[in-house]
């Protein structure tokens, strides 16, 4: 053998003893820190959806930029949960068997109830932005499972009693509400919000039977005749995102917006008003989650002014929905866990999430550790349309304490007011 060949051979068994003992340090490389986004990327929800990616994104992008989670960078797994709970149920097991075991989803109440049972099974654990059924935090409790928004109470027993409350003129109020379970607990707790309203004012209106509707649907003639029809002078809209916006266009057609002296609405917010435009109607109100050019938000909180720097660098535009701050909170209350438990092991991060005190662009959060029910500020404004761009906006903004409302914890066991 040439010692040219011997050398080669020599220089050959050298390096794959080298690539051997280096194989295992090259894997051992920590990746990015992946966060699942389980939304509604098509189908009716799919505005809504892109939002709420906004949100996460935008607390994707400020926290790398200030260096990441445990020393590596975000990354974001989007699955489309098609705003139906088969396709929720599907989104968290691709996302599981991925190996991403912490997302931001659930959105929706429906998607809430099919895939909070599974997460123990899955080993995963999600932070929901928007879902209000009770049961989801009492009997339908999981461990896996934190309601990083409002509840049913909260909500619509907060927006009945404000609505009661600053036109108290209105002696009736008609509803319409998804035929679900959620839709049940949104007529049940804003007739308590109205009735408490009514004993604080001395005043007596009514709430009349609510109206059903599936949110699977294009036409809302038949339930826009009835509400019509019902006598009544004020009108809350439960549906949200597209099929809200849905009722209220074909509404207008009829003459809708002009019957009622108010209508309220459950979070559709600005999308009603981009939709419409000077179509809007005349006295809208609705839940509202982020006014940044508004006070509270506009001095009190300064999160609220890096969202808006961030979303503007995500979206291209300031002008986007309130929604955003929801989603952008659940993220913002996974990566505080994280950094707090220093690591992204379920079983670490769920201790983590109990309990968790942080900031937010709606002011200071909490989660309570008992039900996993976070706990913070609940916010209702004017919508409408206005001469400066984009042509619609949110005008007065009004505060709710959620402390002061909330109910006790009971984990397992049926909430009964």
């Amino acid at each position: 053998m040439s010692l040219q060949r011997r050398t080669l051979i020599q220089a050959a068994g050298a390096g794959a003893v080298l690539a051997a003992t280096a194989a295992p340090w090259v894997r051992a490389q920590p990746g990015p820190v992946r966060i699942g986004a389980m939304l509604p990327m098509s189908g009716i929800g799919a505005e809504a959806g892109a939002n709420w990616l906004a949100g996460i994104r935008a607390a994707q992008m400020q926290w790398n930029d200030q260096g990441g989670l445990l020393g590596r960078q975000i990354e974001i797994v989007v699955r489309d949960d098609k705003f139906t709970s088969a396709g929720a149920v599907a989104a968290v097991r691709e996302l599981a068997g991925e190996g991403v075991n912490l997302s931001v989803g659930a959105g929706q109440s429906p998607m809430a109830l099919a895939i909070a049972p599974i997460l123990a099974e899955l080993k995963a654990v999600v932070a929901a932005p928007a879902p209000t059924v009770m049961s989801v935090t009492h009997e339908n409790f999981s461990r896996h499972f934190f309601r990083v928004a409002s509840n049913a109470l909260m909500l619509f027993g907060g927006i009945g009693n404000m609505l009661a409350t600053k036109f108290p003129q209105v002696g009736s109020w008609a509803l319409i509400l998804p035929d679900s379970e959620n839709g049940r607990d949104m007529a049940r707790y804003f007739r308590l919000g109205v009735e408490r309203a009514a004993k604080a004012g001395g005043t007596a209106p009514k709430v009349l039977e609510p109206v059903y509707a599936s949110l699977n649907k294009a036409d809302y003639k038949v339930e826009i005749n009835s509400l019509m029809n019902s006598g009544a002078e004020g009108l809350f809209v439960g549906l949200t995102a597209a099929p809200c916006v849905s009722l209220l266009q074909q509404g207008r057609a009829v003459g809708m917006d002009r019957r009622f002296k108010v209508i309220g609405e459950a979070g559709t917010e600005l999308m009603i008003a981009k939709a419409m435009g000077r179509s809007t109607p005349q006295n809208l109100w609705g839940v509202s989650f982020w006014a940044p050019e508004l006070e509270p938000f506009k001095s009190q909180y300064p999160l609220s002014r890096q969202l808006s720097e961030y979303i503007v660098k995500v979206t291209g535009t300031p002008h986007v929905p309130g929604i955003v701050q929801a989603s952008h909170r659940s993220a913002l209350a996974l990566f505080n866990a994280v950094k707090k438990a220093g690591s992204t092991e379920t079983e670490a991060v769920i201790p983590a999430l109990e309990g968790l005190a942080f900031d937010t662009a709606a002011g200071p959060y909490r989660i309570r550790k008992e039900d996993h029910q976070g706990i913070g500020y609940a916010y209702f404004a004017k919508i409408g349309a206005r001469e400066a761009a984009p042509g619609y906006g949110l005008e007065q903004v009004i505060r709710l304490d959620e402390a002061e409302i909330v109910e006790p914890p009971s984990p397992g066991r049926k909430y009964e007011a």
